[in-house]
């Protein structure tokens, strides 16, 4: 009989020791551990969903002790004032998602205090500064003068090494040859990567039982149907 998959919440591991450091993301790593000596006040840290800008931030934000600062508040330009009390260092994610002109000022005001200060804004999102729509041109220049970091695709001893992670964070026991039969047979991307760890761990919920290849196997079916274009 089927066990109902209660949907439990897993919390990923950001913790700086389970990062792990190839050549997509190698020039981003040097760059977090460069800080404080950075040539601008801001660092932008871009790269698709998924491919560990949360990740390496956080680490970053744990040796900066810098606040964590969600994109929706930039819109408050009453309260930028507030998120920079105190702080020398701020870390603001998913930066490029629904930034509009009252962000953009929110942006353009939290930079230049965390300038007068001396401190230090790391930046992540999907899209280097050069390709979001900005609108005010002196947020484009700062931006301009800032480095902007690419995370770039995975090779496969990269996304072996995450699947290991997102199997371990969700305290699913996977072979490793199993876990490499997963591996060649997914998207060579994070989101794949991670969205096959979540089917797995609810296939598993369900059935009662560890990943076995039969669960394996039909997950990675599943995942192919539902990705097929209509």
């Amino acid at each position: 009989m089927s066990q109902i998959p209660f949907d439990f919440q897993h919390t990923p591991s950001l913790a700086a020791a389970d990062f792990v450091v190839a050549a997509c993301n190698e020039a981003a790593a040097a760059w977090v551990a460069r800080w404080p000596d950075w040539p601008a006040p801001a660092l932008t840290i871009h790269g698709p969903s998924g491919s560990g800008k949360t990740h390496l931030g956080r680490v970053w934000a744990e040796r900066a002790q810098a606040r964590p600062v969600a994109a929706s508040e930039l819109g408050r330009i009453d309260r930028i004032a507030d998120l920079a009390e105190g702080r020398r260092a701020l870390l603001v994610d998913d930066l490029d998602q629904g930034l509009d002109s009252a962000r953009e000022r929110g942006l353009l005001h939290l930079y230049n205090l965390m300038a007068e200060k001396r401190g230090h804004l790391l930046l992540l999102a999907t899209q280097p500064p050069a390709r979001w729509p900005l609108g005010l041109a002196d947020l484009r220049s700062r931006l301009a003068a800032a480095p902007a970091i690419a995370i770039g695709a995975p090779d496969d001893a990269l996304l072996d090494a995450v699947l290991a992670k997102l199997f371990a964070d969700r305290q699913l026991a996977v072979a490793p040859e199993l876990r490499r039969y997963v591996l060649a047979r997914i998207e060579r991307s994070f989101a794949a990567a991670g969205a096959v760890a979540a089917a797995l761990d609810r296939a598993t919920l369900a059935a009662g039982r560890g990943v076995t290849s039969s669960v394996a196997r039909a997950v990675l079916e599943e995942l192919g149907r539902s990705s097929a274009p209509p």
